[in-house]
């Protein structure tokens, strides 16, 4: 381990591999799916917007996957808090 791995380590920063390892998989997932790079992140923003009508529902927290899984395939995932009072 390099001079530099350790101080990203230190810092709590993954080694720049892993993090082009985790875009290069989600890059990967949206082209199995069928879907366009930016048809999450217009999904979410839809969603979002048709939240915020909803004062119990923390937009914020607003979690949208999309699977791994061959089984999975077509699915995206959406998780959505809900505040506590």
């Amino acid at each position: 381990m390099g001079f530099v791995d350790k101080l990203r380590e230190a810092f709590g920063r993954p080694p720049a591999k892993e993090v082009a390892k985790k875009r290069l998989q989600l890059i990967l997932r949206y082209d199995r799916a069928g879907l366009p790079p930016n048809a999450v992140e217009a999904v979410k923003e839809a969603i979002l917007k048709a939240l915020e009508d909803f004062p119990f529902i923390d937009t914020k927290g607003v979690n949208i996957h999309i699977p791994e899984g061959d089984s999975e395939q077509g699915k995206i995932e959406i998780e959505v808090p809900v505040k506590n009072k």
